[in-house]
């Protein structure tokens, strides 16, 4: 979980275009959900991410934080939300590699059954964000390169 800490800072970068007048309160909202996440508090995460969300339903670090709250709760898990908000996340905005990265993570922790394609549309995403030199997939493919290999060689360079 610590890994994901540094990712998660990058993540929930501050907005560049938000509204004004929400300018402050989504600054404290997202500087709430780092805090809340680094104490692995993730329901009440959650519910500052849907607040982020309302704030400004057309900026992505919403669904990122929240994809964030649902998908590395371990207690809890909710994969298969946290992969519609970072799915979200990505339509929002396509070059969103904090997105590609978190839910490429998220899908290697998934169980995987033939047929599903998850091992492959997790190696795409990784593969985005690390050919982009996102930080968290830099670090992931250099801590699991050997794993990656099997299921990726088609994405992750040698």
């Amino acid at each position: 979980m610590k890994r994901l800490l540094l990712p998660l800072l990058a993540a929930l970068a501050l907005p560049t275009s938000v509204n004004a007048e929400v300018t402050n309160d989504y600054i404290l909202k997202v500087n709430q959900s780092k805090k809340l996440f680094i104490e692995r508090k993730f329901s009440e995460m959650t519910k500052i991410c849907n607040e982020l969300i309302e704030i400004s339903p057309d900026n992505p670090n919403g669904y990122v934080c929240k994809g964030l709250a649902l998908g590395f709760n371990m207690e809890n898990p909710k994969k298969r939300e946290a992969l519609r908000n970072f799915t979200k996340a990505i339509k929002i905005n396509p070059e969103n590699y904090d997105a590609y990265f978190f839910r490429g993570a998220l899908q290697f922790r998934m169980p995987r059954r033939e047929g599903l394609g998850i091992a492959r549309n997790a190696c795409i995403d990784m593969s985005k964000a690390y050919f982009k030199n996102h930080p968290g997939a830099l670090d992931f493919v250099k801590i699991h390169k050997s794993d990656l290999k099997a299921e990726c060689s088609q994405f992750i360079d040698e």
